[in-house]
């Protein structure tokens, strides 16, 4: 292999390191933004939880037009 191939693999081979340490930057990022989403998830499905078992008996609240 001629030295000029060396250098071209080596330059190849230190772009892709590069690339893969950027990526695995942007999947840390984007896992952390998944779990707030997740957390605000819950914390919604919980607010609608309870806000539905306080409006459990509708017989007792009318409409507003009456």
């Amino acid at each position: 292999m001629s030295e000029l191939q060396v250098n071209e693999l080596e330059s190849k081979i230190a772009f892709l390191e590069r690339h893969i340490e950027e990526q695995d930057r942007v999947i840390l990022k984007m896992r952390g933004e998944i779990d707030k989403i997740l957390l605000n998830l819950e914390s919604l499905k919980t607010s609608v939880q309870h806000a539905s078992e306080q409006n459990t008996d509708t017989r007792v609240e009318r409409p507003p037009h009456y």
